[in-house]
Parts: C-alpha cells; structure tokens; sequence
C-alpha cells in the first residue's frame, strides 16, 4: 500500500531533486534548506537519499557558506527571512552588493518553495537581475508537513488545541483564524503530495445549549470551519493543475479518551552495549524509526507481548547460535544487557545483531520499571474499568483512599478526566469538593479538569448542558442515551475474543473508521462539505471489520461482551483522518492495524502528537482567567 512517508519521499527525491537537469558542476547539486524544511527532509528521508540523487553537501541557508560551482537547489519556506536570504545569496535585494568576489554564491539557482510563494515574494524575486539570470527552476513543491511514521503526519502546531480549545477562540479570534489558516495551508500539501483531490467529511457540530462554557459553539464548529477552508484551498491548487479530480475520503474528528503512556515525539533513546575494546558498557543513541525491523515489529504490540517476544528471540539465539553453545556462552540466562554484553564479547560477528537486541531489551525494561514505580498496571485497568462501565465513581474513590497517597499527579488527574468523559454530568458542587478532598488535589486542579473538559464538549457538572443532553452527538464521540447509567465506549473484539485486562480500550477513532469502512457512518453526524456525484467516490458499501487473534499470554484478561469480528474486507479508497489539537499513539496504531486488516490505505493526521502528559497540561491551560471553572 501507499503511504504518507513513501508520498514525501517520491516528491523530494523525484519532483524536486529528480527534475534538476543542471550539467553545472558535473551535474552535481548543492542542497540548500532552512530551520523548517530540514525537519521536513530529516523526519523522512537518510543522508544516503539525498546523496544518491546527485546532491554533494546539504547546506543550512542561515549560516554563512562558501560559494561552490555547482548548481543550488534550494528548499525552502516562503517567508520573509528565507526570501532575504536567498536574496543575499545574489547580491542582496537589487543584486548590487558583492558576493564572492563580485560574482553570486552559486552559477545557477533552482529554487522550490514548501508552500505558496506570496505574489509580494515574486515581485522581491524579479528585482534582483543576478537571481534573474541564475535563476533556472521556480517552483511550489507544496509540501510542507512532518511524517511520524509511514501512516502518521502532523502539521507542527503543538499550541493549537491550548488556542482552539480555549475561550480565546471568542476572544482572539484573529489570532484563531490565522491559526485555523496556517494548519489548512500545511494540510493541504499532504493532498499536494498525495496527487489527490479529497472528498470531505467532519464532525458536526451541536447546537448550543443552556450553560455551555463561553465560546462552546464557536469550538464544537472547528472542524467544519477547517474543513471548508481547505476544500477552498484545494479547489484553488486544482484549478492551479497541481490537483487531480480523482476523489478520497477525508474525515475531522477527535478522541478525549485516547492518551495513554507512549514515548515522546521524537523517540531517541538512549542504551548500554559493549564497547569496541570490550570489557566495559558503553552509552549510544539510537532513533526508534521504521528502518529498524524488530521496531516495527514491536512497536504496536501490547507490552506483555513485547516482554514475550524479546526473551523469545534471546532464547532463540541462545539456542540457534553453535559457537554459543560449544563455548557455553550466555545460555540459558535471561535477557537483560549484562547477558547481551557478555554474548558480544564471546561472539564479535554478531556485535550489530546482539546490539539492536540490547536496545529493546533495556526499552522494554525501562517500561517495565516505570509501570512497576508508578502502579500503572492497576492504574490502567481502573481507567479501563471505568471508561467501559464496569467499575463505578464509589471503586475509583476507594481506590484513591488506599493509594492516592503515592500517586503520581499526572496519573490522578488522567483518571479522573477519564472518569468524567464518559459519566457525563456526574458532579455537582458538593460531590466536587468531595472528590477534590478526597483525590488530594488542588483547587486549580479540579477547575482545570472541570473547565477544560467543559471545553472539549464534555458536560462534567450536574445540570450543566453539554456533550450528551437529551441524546445529543458530543464534540468527541457518537449519540449517547440521555439517561444511561453506565459508560458506552466500545470495547474491542468479538464476542468470542480474549483480552488483556489492560488493552480492552479501543479509541473511538476505530470505531468512525470502520463504520465509515462499513458505509455506516451517520451523514448528521460527519457531513460532507460537498456532496460528491461520483458513486464510487463515496464509503464501501459493505465491509466486515477484521480482528485479529491475541496470543496465549497469562497477564489477566477479561472475556469480550462486544463487538463482532469478520474478515475479508474489500479494498477501499485511501482514508486520511484529520485530529485537531493533537494524535495519540494509540491512534497511531489504529490506523496501522486498521489499514492492515480493512485493505485500505489510512492515513492519519494532525496539529502535534499528544502523550497523557500533554493532554493533562491542555486541560490547565484552558482554565479560563475570569468566568466560570
């Protein structure tokens, strides 16, 4: 299958560097990037890439460099800093000043910009004569996002939930707007780099209601608001030719529920192995990315499974490995990095192979470690519990009045917002500062949990209208019964499949995919900005969802009572699901597994990547300065 990865890569290295047709230098080429497209470069491609499509050396357009008679290909933003840079490279605005020896930087000047080139951009560009006469390719490459992986980009706008989300989307609504306008522009150049024109769908919003925090409409509409500014914006690059007609399904919505432990997002680690002398550990570093195959391989596994499947592969080398066994070296001993160390120095040849095996095993270890500090395990199985309505508010108290003493901040308050996402309308004034003495938390802390989830569209407080009054859909998830008594959020597997106790939560974003896999998802719920004409533009009439069988691992598990299993999903069109204010990686894997299983290309997109730890800071900073908490 196609990926969002794979899109980038054939735009830089085919459109961009593969249609420089320069014999200047001998047809090598200088690469010329600023602070921006770097990332873009880096979060995709090696060095070895880009040097195998004739480039000498990548060269950072802020910094001071040496002229060379060669070709310059530049990378770069639209801005007014990387334009003045560029002009300098020429003799500064009108081309007058010197530049190595009255001569310019570089013989010729292919240049591709990452987004649209401001018309004020050109008329700078034409008034300098010597980038005129230099001056061989002006292009827009259109692309200007990060990929995460080979399914996930995000648009590099960490702070926009904490603008979006707040009561600043009343207050600062041009700030708002050129927000909303930024994450559109560098939206729409995943489609530019796709070659795809997009059929699109969002959440819809509710009409307001009686006591709704301010601004609760002006949120609830964000995602039609973006998703009619970037078919606008899309329409204009197709009239432009740099877009086809051909259609694909593209949906907006978001999941309060999804943020669980998960690694940063830039996931360098670093871990012990034997020194090239031997005798002694040493420190390296090392990128968790996809060209590492046991990564791959694990990193969407449940974390019992990871333990499993790393001692496996100990074992097995242990047990295939001849000269280890007649020199009776390392077997039979567990895998930690003391035994990983001593295997390298009794078997050298298999230093690379034993050395990327030392890395997971001190990952998985570190894991296992933070779980063990931080009474995850049973922290995780309470959330879970309570998200899907088999535990109740009296289970989480007692459980805070036996350990809340040694609780982690962080993991009392993620509890407690996953408590409320899915009780709705469960406090009132009285229970609140209840439960705030009896969590030991701040007043600060409870307003930032009440206000915040206000915000997202959750009706926290007793008579309070919100998310699921009166049945209606929430800004987060599907219709809810008015008078339910306990969660509704699915669980995962079929009737008849087995769970770990800790990995029953399935985000709601499965959910949405495979409903609109199934040709299921509600028109009232995610409209289309247009209505496409094209019968076969719109979702597959009939799909089973495919699950997957777990492994016979002893961690507790629960028996599923939902849900129902299928295979042999047809193939459909490339799905991109857009989040506004931040992914998880658990709706990272969905879009893996789900592509997997269903047969259909998912992408899936966003402002950042969101860990619980960035969901909790959200919270207090939508804590309004004056007004309701």
């Amino acid at each position: 299958m196609e990926s969002c990865r794979k899109a980038v890569k054939e735009r830089i290295l085919d459109d961009m560097l593969g249609s420089v047709q320069d014999t200047t230098g001998g047809g090598w080429k200088v690469l010329i990037v600023d602070k921006f497209t770097t990332r873009v470069l880096s979060s995709t491609l090696r060095m070895s890439d880009i040097m195998d499509s004739g480039v000498s050396v990548v060269e950072d357009l802020a910094k001071a460099r040496e002229p060379m008679q060669q070709a310059a290909v530049y990378f770069i933003q639209p801005t007014p800093e990387s334009i003045a840079r560029v002009l300098d490279d020429f003799g500064g605005p009108e081309g007058k000043a010197g530049v190595g020896k009255g001569k310019s930087l570089y013989p010729s000047a292919h240049i591709f910009f990452s987004n649209k080139l401001p018309a004020e951009a050109v008329e700078k560009l034409k008034a300098n004569p010597r980038l005129l006469k230099a001056l061989k390719t002006l292009k827009e490459l259109n692309l200007e996002f990060l990929t995460i992986d080979s399914r996930t980009m995000i648009t590099d706008h960490p702070d926009a939930g904490s603008l979006l989300l707040s009561d600043a989307c009343v207050t600062e609504k041009t700030a708002v707007t050129r927000q909303v306008d930024a994450i559109v522009s560098r939206l729409a150049t995943l489609f530019t780099a796709l070659k795809e024109f997009p059929v699109i769908r969002y959440k819809n919003a509710r009409a307001p209601e009686p006591g709704d925090p301010p601004g609760q409409a002006t949120r609830a509409s964000l995602p039609q608001l973006l998703s009619g500014r970037l078919y606008e914006r899309l329409a204009g690059l197709q009239r432009a030719g740099q877009l086809p007609t051909k259609p694909l399904m593209a949906d907006h919505i978001e999941d309060l529920n999804a943020g669980r432990l998960s690694l940063e997002d830039f996931p360098y680690v670093r871990y012990e192995t034997e020194s090239q002398a031997g005798g002694k550990a040493e420190s390296r570093e090392a990128l968790l990315a996809e060209s590492d195959d046991l990564w791959v391989e694990l990193r969407h596994m449940f974390i019992a499974e990871v333990y499993s499947s790393i001692a496996n592969r100990f074992k097995d080398f242990q047990a295939k490995s001849k000269v280890a066994r007649a020199q009776g070296t390392g077997v039979d001993k567990k895998a930690d990095a003391a035994s990983i160390r001593q295997l390298i120095v009794a078997l050298p040849q298999y230093r690379e192979q034993l050395s990327r095996l030392a890395l997971h095993i001190q990952l998985s270890s570190e894991l296992k470690t933070a779980t063990n500090a931080r009474a995850l395990t049973e922290v995780g199985e309470l959330e879970q519990d309570l998200v899907l309505g088999d535990k109740s508010s009296k289970d989480m108290l007692a459980y805070f009045a036996e350990h809340g003493a040694q609780m982690d901040g962080y993991d009392k308050m993620r509890l407690l917002a996953c408590y409320l996402a899915t009780h709705p309308g469960r406090l009132d004034l009285a229970k609140r500062m209840q439960w705030q003495k009896a969590t030991g938390i701040s007043g600060e802390d409870m307003a930032a949990l009440c206000s915040g989830l206000a915000r997202m569209g959750v009706r926290v407080m007793e008579g309070q209208a919100g998310a699921e009054a009166g049945g209606k859909s929430s800004f987060f998830g599907g219709k809810k019964k008015a008078a339910a008594t306990k969660a509704t959020r699915k669980k995962k597997g079929g009737d008849d499949e087995e769970e770990y106790a800790l990995n029953r939560f399935q985000p709601l974003m499965a959910d949405h995919i495979e409903d609109l896999n199934a040709g299921r998802l509600s028109l009232e719920d995610f409209p289309y900005v247009r209505q496409p004409t094209d019968p076969d533009a719109g979702p597959e009439k009939s799909a089973a969802s495919a699950r997957t069988a777990r492994s016979g691992l002893n961690w507790t598990r629960r028996k599923d009572a939902d849900g129902a299993g299928g295979s042999g999903a047809p193939a459909g069109r490339r799905l991109v699901v857009f989040v506004i204010g931040g992914a998880t990686r658990g709706e990272m894997r969905i879009a893996h597994t789900l592509s997997s299983q269903l047969n259909r290309d998912i992408i899936l997109g966003s402002t950042s990547v969101n860990v619980p730890t960035n969901f909790i800071d959200l919270l207090y900073n939508l804590i309004p300065e004056h007004g309701d908490a």
